[in-house]
């Protein structure tokens, strides 16, 4: 490196004011002051940024001189301005290096920089920093209110993460839970606190765990998918969840972690699954209805001609062999119509208010008989008078397809030991939770269980078990339609029916009905006997099918009837209109022409109303409307049914004479 070359006086002289005039055209303002901290240099821009008069800023002026001016003006804040100067005096003469910053009385702020000089004294550099400063506030200003708005909308997320009805989570590439909703933690008994952190290994069931693993690991490597599982929550309800996983990718398309949505699909999958069994419940109903009215006329002309025919023939074996077993292969067909309709939920249902405690008890007397020595029958009833609002027919036949419904387990099990047959009535309360597991308001129920020890029925087959014509007997006989009117005839009682049972450990059925606190009404009297022989008396018999109306003439007649026929309701009418005399119209309901059976009976009724009036239906599904104020009999019927309806008919018939005689 080259020496410097030596100035004169004169150059020595020009450089320095080259210097100082370069140091006056700067943007801040400088000072410097020797060891006895008097001012040697001060450039013009000092002046302006302190506003510090010029012969201030000469020469030998005193570093106390300087602070005082600028104490005197202000420039140190309040205070005593004999305490502040001696005060920078003190650390000025420890010569070391500061930064400080300070704001003027006009607001600006100013950043003063002093570092010592090798001589002694110091050099200051004094920036105006305003603009930088208000830069800086007005920059963390708005880094704190958008703070806070991530604060706030981090807040809302949760809310809104927490309100949902869905569990909510987020796990990284090790399957560590970074974060989970309220509801999510929840569901396993937990708060959001004790599941962040911890592994998936930690809070899922070992049965969640593994169905899930499978779809974690396609998660993890960037693909979304979803899956469905049975999942026991912790209150206890059984619930179908839907879980959608979709994978957090980074810019460079790695996976970072996966989110979690679980969706609670019980409702909506029963939806489905309610209307799916409705659909086929209406494509049952229309079948049995469309076949019905057919169905039950051919059943009626076998059973008209069966009968008779049993009671002619003297040889008992023939009877035995043959008769009695087409009445009985007839009998069960009509049997099987109203199943089938009872499924179907088109059979009318006759609710009433009953003591259930009374139906029970008659179920003893309809089990007992049909179970061997080898099944032991156990009921069990708690309290004494249980209200509700059900069809007693349709409730008792429920209770007895369960009782052989468990027979049949029992049966199939093949058990060595004694086989048993538990039926329990009791009355129970179901509060929120319970209600909303079994599909049912809170409230006061009548809890009916049937329990058996039998062969027990795998998740598949119980799945199937309510569904119409679904049997697991096989060839060992059973329609498959016991249990769906059992379950029809809890639904159309708004009550609910579930299964607990477990491959070669039994079964239990438990049925809930609504309880209600009103007792039944009192039977009315029954009405006066009346003579089951009708001698003397004339019957037009109405019937388009030419077997059919043979069968019930021949009915007629045997009860001491004189009887005229007609094939439809437009003959009957111009029989009536010719012939006096008729006691009785007998009339099917469906026929051909323009006068069906029921336009008949008003035609009738209001014509000839002495004359008893009876209608006939195939049509199990016929519904009385309040209408028709006749008795109704329904295809195939017994002959004492259609005495009983006859003496209804001329009951109603001898009142209307009887009020007409008192007018």
């Amino acid at each position: 490196m080259s020496e410097r070359p030596e100035l004169n006086d004169a150059q020595a002289v020009e450089l320095l004011i080259q210097i100082e005039a370069g140091l006056d055209n700067i943007d801040q303002g400088i000072t410097v002051f020797d060891k006895n901290l008097q001012l040697v240099f001060a450039n013009k821009r000092l002046g302006e940024l302190l506003d510090v008069p010029q012969q201030l800023l000469t020469r030998g002026t005193t570093f106390e001189d300087v602070i005082r001016y600028n104490s005197e003006h202000g420039e140190y804040g309040p205070g005593d301005v004999e305490e502040q100067v001696q005060e920078r005096i003190r650390v000025a003469r420890e010569f070391r290096a500061h930064t400080v910053e300070r704001v003027r009385p006009n607001g600006r702020v100013i950043r003063v920089s002093g570092a010592p000089l090798a001589k002694g004294g110091f050099a200051t550099i004094y920036t105006d920093i305003t603009q930088q400063r208000h830069y800086e506030i007005e920059l963390q200003r708005r880094i704190d209110e958008q703070t806070r708005d991530l604060r706030r909308s981090e807040e809302r997320l949760r809310l809104i993460a927490n309100e949902v009805p869905a569990g909510i989570a987020y796990l990284d590439q090790d399957e560590v839970f970074q974060f989970v909703n309220r509801r999510f933690a929840q569901s396993y008994g937990l708060n959001v606190d004790e599941v962040l952190g911890r592994s998936t290994h930690e809070i899922l069931a070992r049965e969640i765990h593994e169905v899930s693993a499978p779809y974690f690991a396609r998660a993890k490597l960037g693909e979304a998918t979803e899956f469905d599982l049975d999942f026991n929550h912790i209150d206890g309800r059984e619930l179908d969840i839907r879980t959608f996983l979709r994978p957090d990718l980074r810019i460079d398309k790695t996976v970072r972690g996966f989110y979690v949505l679980s969706i609670n699909f019980t409702q909506q999958r029963a939806a489905a699954q309610a209307l799916s069994q409705a659909q086929k419940m209406e494509a049952i109903g229309r079948l049995s209805s469309g076949i019905s009215h057919d169905f039950n006329n051919l059943l009626t002309i076998i059973l008209g001609n069966l009968r008779p025919l049993a009671e002619r023939v003297e040889d008992a074996e023939l009877i035995k062999e043959m008769i009695n077993p087409s009445l009985r292969a007839a009998k069960r067909g009509a049997e099987l119509t109203r199943q089938l309709l009872t499924v179907a939920r088109r059979q009318p249902l006759d609710a009433r208010i009953v003591n259930v405690h009374e139906v029970f008890d008659g179920l003893r007397e309809l089990i007992k008989p049909s179970l061997p020595s080898s099944i032991e029958l156990n009921m069990v009833v708690e309290g004494e008078r249980l209200f509700a609002k059900v069809d007693p027919g349709q409730m008792e036949n429920a209770l007895l397809n369960l009782a052989l419904n468990a027979k049949a387990a029992i049966d199939d099990a093949h058990k060595q030991e004694q086989g048993h047959i538990g039926l329990m009535l009791r009355a129970v309360t179901l509060g929120n939770i319970q209600a909303e597991r079994f599909g049912l308001i809170p409230g006061d129920y009548i809890e009916i269980s049937c329990e058996d020890n039998g062969a027990g029925m795998p998740t598949a087959v119980q799945k199937k078990i309510f569904d119409p014509f679904f049997s697991t007997r096989g060839e060992a006989g059973g329609t498959g339609l016991g249990l769906s009117m059992a379950q029809s005839f809890v639904e159309v009682s708004s009550g609910y029916i579930g299964v607990q049972s477990e491959a070669d450990k039994g079964t239990v059925f438990t049925i809930l009905i609504p309880q209600v606190r009103e007792a039944p009404q009192e039977n009315e009297p029954l009405a006066p006997e009346f003579s089951t022989q009708f001698e003397g008396q004339m019957a037009l018999l109405v019937e388009d099918q030419d077997e059919v109306r043979a069968v019930l003439r021949r009915e007629l007649v045997e009860l001491g009837f004189s009887v005229m026929e007609a094939e439809n309701g437009d003959e009957a009418i111009e029989l009536l209109q010719t012939i006096d005399g008729f006691d009785l119209v007998l009339s099917d309901i469906s026929m051909p022409g323009q006068t069906n059976g029921v336009k008949l009976a008003q035609i009738v009724a209001k014509r000839l109303p002495l004359t008893s009036i009876v209608l006939m239906t195939g049509q199990a599904h016929f519904d009385q409307d309040q209408s028709i104020k006749h008795p109704v009999l329904r295809k195939p019927f017994e002959q004492h049914k259609l005495i009983e309806a006859i003496q209804h008919a001329q009951i109603a018939r001898s009142n209307y004479a009887n009020m007409d005689a008192t007018e």
